[in-house]
């Protein structure tokens, strides 16, 4: 009888601590799985960060682009030239240029407004008697004697008209060399600005003008 006791004890015992090792074991189970599927949730969320990443990247890569091409398409300078037949200034719009006063005059030279041998000392501004004031100063060259009284004007004005509309002045003073501008017609010494022209213009007329690569 004891024994019998002693088995079913025995066999209780036995059964309790296989319950218990199974109960342990679909708990460790069950964590395992919890931590694998976090682990698993964290690797794709992670992926998922670094594609928006990459996507983002891209986005403001494409936009940056895109802004350099508009303000590269942007680039223009307006340059007068003149109808001497007509005494008017012509418009033209020079695209590929950047609004710099070398680039300003080196487009007056190609258009044949100016000599091709004359140079830009400096161009300044500054105010005059509380007006924005454009300096430009040029070498001895600039003053071609070749042309008669009309052509000149117009040449001179064509060059004012460029520079206030280029550069948001009011008015313009020439200097050769830092001295008065004279040619056989024309002097213009120290107060003597050129003012826009109100009158005498062709707006539009000009056609758009390839920048010049060289």
């Amino acid at each position: 009888m004891k024994i019998k006791k002693l088995t079913s004890f025995a066999l209780v015992l036995a059964l309790a601590v296989a319950f218990v090792g199974c109960s342990k074991t679909d708990s460790s189970k069950k964590e395992e799985d919890k931590n694998s599927t976090t682990q698993t949730q964290q690797e794709n969320s992670d992926k998922n960060e670094d594609k928006k990443d990459d996507k983002n990247d891209k986005d403001n890569k494409d936009d940056k682009d895109k802004l350099e091409n508009e303000e590269e398409a942007e680039e223009s300078i307006i340059v007068y030239n003149y109808d001497l037949d007509n005494e008017k200034l012509i418009e033209n719009r020079i695209d590929g240029k950047k609004e710099t006063p070398e680039q300003v005059f080196e487009s007056l030279q190609n258009l044949g407004v100016i000599p091709k041998d004359a140079k830009m000392n400096s161009f300044d501004i500054t105010e005059a008697d509380g007006t924005e004031t454009g300096i430009l100063d040029v070498n001895k060259a600039f003053v071609n004697s070749n042309l008669g009284s009309s052509a000149e004007s117009l040449m001179l004005d064509a060059v004012a008209q460029t520079f206030i509309e280029n550069f948001d002045i009011e008015q313009l003073q020439i200097t050769v060399d830092g001295g008065d501008y004279e040619s056989g017609h024309i002097v213009l010494g120290k107060g003597d600005y050129l003012k826009p022209q109100r009158t005498g213009l062709n707006q539009g007329t000009g056609e758009d003008v390839e920048a010049d690569e060289n």
